[in-house]
């Protein structure tokens, strides 16, 4: 009969002890944890009340701003909110770099578009970095958003943070009651012969980068000579540049398909016009930000206050005042990163599959709009038109 020592039996208790009480302790760490975090977010929230407003900068291209904007006063009526809403990123970078140059550093925090972002501010050095102001607990919570992680455009993943989910196919739209593109299951079919004559296409103006086309031209299965062909006079193109011009022709039925047309307002009014479904194709969709990045200034005015809006402004709540600021037809394909909004305020068409392995498109190496643009321009100056 084996004799068991006072040793062994207390080792043995030992580590029936601990493994009955270690998921306790977790649990206790973990919960200690998240107190600790909402206390701190309280005193950044008591601080910001102190300070008293924010200042913030937006593209009216983010959304209706006011939904956005009140709902962040709903939530902190003791925090004044300085809201400027200005039509283009471009244009917010004006504004602010001339402000700097007078001396003034007025802003908090800024919504736009990643690639002026990134090309203008990232690269300038007047962004500070945004993890360290990242506090509220389900903010942190990688869990809450795609594929776990918060996506930033700057190679650092520090300072130009996406915060919108955006699907993108080939930017290819319809006449509905003259075109039928059901059948089609590949992007490069609409440069069959067919449809030469019949299309029409923006041409990209100074200061206009297409997340579009810069998604076409990185896909690994499109890429530049799928737009030489389609700019190179193959399908002899008529241009225009003005966005309504577009839309009319389209929807009168002067031409059959346009590339780059905005169709909110003829949508609306029920005129025969749509986009191309992208999930119809082989080639794989994107996931995109065409204005959904929010950066931190350097030399804000009120840091406090800053931390509470872009905190409130990711948050579940934020973000659902971001998705409901883009109700409307066209933005249907759009919604947030966070992966917690209720089904009730995301459409179906923005809702990213699991199934589905997206490209996506926000990234530092993708923002340069010279190769493509240079691209197109030779193209066309090829086609003579």
């Amino acid at each position: 009969m084996k004799t068991v020592n006072k040793t062994d039996r207390t080792n043995r208790t030992y580590k029936l002890w601990s493994a009955a009480a270690l998921p306790f302790l977790a649990a206790c760490v973990i919960a200690d944890l998240a107190v600790g975090a909402q206390a701190r977010w309280e005193d950044v929230v008591r601080a910001a009340e102190k300070e008293g407003e924010v200042t913030v900068y937006a593209t009216n291209s983010v959304g209706d701003l006011q939904v956005i904007w009140d709902g962040f006063k709903k939530k902190f009526p003791k925090i004044k909110l300085n809201s400027v809403g200005i039509s283009t990123t471009s244009e917010i970078v004006t504004k602010i770099m001339a402000e700097r140059r007078a001396g003034q550093f007025l802003v908090d925090a800024m919504l736009g578009a990643p690639g002026a972002t990134y090309n203008s501010f990232y690269r300038g050095k007047t962004l500070d970095p945004l993890p360290p102001a990242l506090v509220l607990p389900e903010v942190t919570d990688l869990s809450k958003w795609w594929k776990g992680k918060h996506r930033y455009v700057d190679p650092e993943g520090q300072y130009v943070f996406v915060y919108q989910s955006t699907l993108y196919g080939p930017p290819f739209y319809t006449n509905t009651k003259l075109v039928n593109l059901e059948s089609t299951r590949s992007v490069w079919e609409l440069l069959d012969p067919k449809w030469k004559g019949k299309t029409i296409a923006l041409w990209p103006r100074a200061n206009y980068v297409s997340t579009a086309l810069l998604f076409m031209y990185h896909h690994p299965q499109v890429g530049p000579k799928f737009l030489e062909r389609l700019y190179g006079g193959e399908m002899d193109l008529t241009y225009f540049s003005d966005f309504r011009q577009g839309t009319d022709w389209l929807a009168s039925g002067k031409y059959q398909i346009c590339v780059l047309c905005r169709l909110r307002r003829a949508m609306e009014q029920g005129l025969p016009v749509a986009e191309v479904n992208p999930y119809q194709f082989k080639e794989a969709p994107g996931i995109g930000s065409n204005n959904g990045a929010i950066v931190l200034m350097n030399n804000h005015p009120h840091p406090n206050a800053a931390k509470v809006f872009i905190n409130w402004y990711l948050s579940r709540e934020g973000q659902i005042a971001f998705r409901m600021a883009n109700n409307t037809q066209e933005d249907e394909t759009t919604t947030s990163m966070r992966e917690d909004l209720p089904a009730s305020v995301v459409p179906e068409a923005a809702r990213r599959r699991k199934d589905i392995d997206y490209i996506e498109i926000s990234r530092h190496d993708w923002m340069e709009w010279k190769p493509v643009g240079d691209l197109i321009a030779a193209a066309r100056q090829k086609s003579g038109k």
